[in-house]
């Protein structure tokens, strides 16, 4: 699965090459916040009671290529940290917190409503490249002064996840590009194991800042 996200992102950048000689094609970059939460269904009815959604980052490089005044697809390549926060309910004093880092390529058609309004709308595949389970136990914290050791997720977690983005982008005259999101992942994140009924899926609300090169 490694080599088809490679071989795509590859796919991609050539065909802005081809593209380029025809189109108005744009570069910038962006940055921004994610606020992260994981849905679950399952037989561990309560495995996610009292979750809190996660706050993390974004950043990478876009390209905007134009094929008229209101329609433009804009490819993306981002660092995108995702997870979620939440509570033992039969520990009050344990807390977990799932961190995923992912490198995403959202694909995304924009329509312009105004000269600089957009709305957005496309299909996401991300590639996994760490997971891990921050628990905090706070008696450990409070009596000793530690937390406990990162648990390492990423052999218990699928390295492919895919989904739909929907947003609305604003555009001004100096490149300056803000933007929101709501990513929706499609594919159950957990591995299947013997004996447990587990489907986590992501989402998450993304704001951004960016700025593109015409």
């Amino acid at each position: 699965m490694k080599r088809v996200f490679t071989l795509l992102i590859l796919i991609i950048s050539f065909s802005h090459v081809s593209m380029a000689q025809y189109l108005e094609v744009y570069y910038g970059v962006k940055a921004g916040t994610n606020i992260s939460q994981l849905y679950y269904t399952g037989d561990q009815n309560n495995f996610l009671d009292n979750d809190r959604m996660k706050v993390a980052a974004h950043f990478g490089p876009f390209a905007e290529i134009v094929f008229n005044d209101f329609f433009s697809l804009q490819p993306e390549l981002l660092y995108s940290i995702k997870g979620a926060r939440f509570k033992d309910t039969s520990d009050a004093d344990l807390r977990y917190h799932y961190e995923y880092h992912y490198l995403s390529l959202p694909v995304m058609a924009k329509y312009y409503v105004t000269e600089r309004i957009n709305i957005q709308a496309g299909p996401q595949v991300a590639y996994l490249l760490n997971a891990k389970n921050l628990s905090i136990d706070d008696i450990n914290r409070s009596t000793y002064g530690y937390e406990e050791a990162p648990i390492n997720l990423y052999e218990e977690t699928e390295h492919i996840d895919a989904g739909i983005v929907l947003g609305v982008g604003y555009l001004t005259e100096t490149g300056f590009y803000l933007s929101a999101r709501y990513n929706l992942g499609l594919l159950n994140t957990s591995k299947l194991q013997e004996g447990i009924d587990r489907n986590l899926t992501n989402g998450v609300i993304q704001l951004s800042a960016g700025f593109s090169f015409f």
